[in-house]
């Protein structure tokens, strides 16, 4: 089980897609020898009809549309480049699970495959059901990629007519001015910078490492989920960020615990700023204390 620092030394925020057999008739009757009909009839031989005929073997749809053109700038992670464009394979309804893989009427993209739209709603018509909501014209029925798993809802569509990207796998970290605990006291986690040292804890202790990793993520339209704490901290974070016990934030509801500390309200709220940021400190757990509690980091291989 991790220990946490005291509160008095550590309080840090996060807001943390594949024979012709020769006629050997008599020597001197070189009739079927000069008649060479059958010999010279290669019609079934040329006739590769079926041999050559890779209709359904190249056919792949639009799932061989893979758009090989070359992405610039090059795509950050988890988004692929398809025809020259990035896009998230996980809900593009044009790019799903694989680029130009497009998915049909009555089925949307989530998790990268084409699925039915479920329906737990009425709708009226000329309106399509999506979920628990009913889309009108000039929106379509999408997963949103959110920092919260939401399941299927109306957006409208981006300028291609497919749907918004969102934010999610990118959309777990934290705001600019996050303090994280250093040894010389919180500083904003978008001021620090690989090779700063942090606190963490190794074989059940707290320790002070340096910072292995950082990331930046632009972000749009995000959210975050504010945890209150019992001591009054709030942390700001997106809704996929780890805790430390392997735990995501958008899981945590008032009265329970985190790393400890009792949390006495949870809401999502709109992001203000344009970026989102990370860092991973060189401990086995790869853990950072961010308001006096431990939490997670979504970077290396943990």
């Amino acid at each position: 089980m991790m220990m946490r620092s005291t509160t008095t030394i550590l309080g840090a925020l996060l807001l943390l897609s594949a024979s012709a057999c020769g006629d050997d008739g008599a020597p001197t009757d070189t009739g079927t020898a000069t008649d060479t009909g059958t010999a010279t009839d290669t019609g079934t031989a040329t006739d590769t009809g079926t041999a050559t005929d890779t209709g359904t073997a190249t056919d792949t749809g639009t799932a061989t549309d893979t758009g090989t053109a070359t992405c610039t700038p090059a795509c950050t992670s988890g988004r692929d480049c398809c025809g020259g464009d990035c896009k998230n394979l996980q809900n593009d309804l044009q790019n799903c699970g694989t680029c130009g893989v497009t998915c049909g009427d009555g089925t949307y993209c989530t998790g990268g495959s084409c699925v039915a739209i479920p329906c737990t709603g009425t709708c009226s018509d000329g309106e399509t059901c999506c979920g628990g909501a009913c889309c009108t014209t000039g929106t379509i029925c999408c997963d949103p990629q959110g920092p919260i798993s939401t399941g299927p809802t109306c957006v409208t569509p981006d300028e291609r007519g497919t749907c918004p990207m969102g934010c999610a796998p990118l959309c777990v970290c934290a705001s600019p001015e996050t303090p994280i605990a250093t040894p010389d006291g919180d500083r904003p986690i978008a001021s620090l910078r690989v090779g700063d040292l942090v606190y963490s804890v190794e074989d059940d202790a707290v320790v002070v490492v340096p910072i292995v990793q950082t990331r930046q993520n632009p972000v749009e339209d995000h959210q975050v989920v504010h945890v209150t704490l019992e001591s009054g901290i709030i942390l700001a974070i997106s809704g996929l960020h780890p805790t430390a016990d392997g735990r995501a934030f958008s899981d945590l509801r008032a009265g329970d615990e985190l790393d400890g500390a009792q949390i006495t309200g949870v809401e999502v709220v709109a992001y203000p700023h344009r970026y989102t940021y990370d860092i991973l400190p060189g401990s086995a757990t790869g853990t950072y204390y961010a308001g006096g509690v431990l939490i997670g980091s979504t970077l290396g291989d943990r």
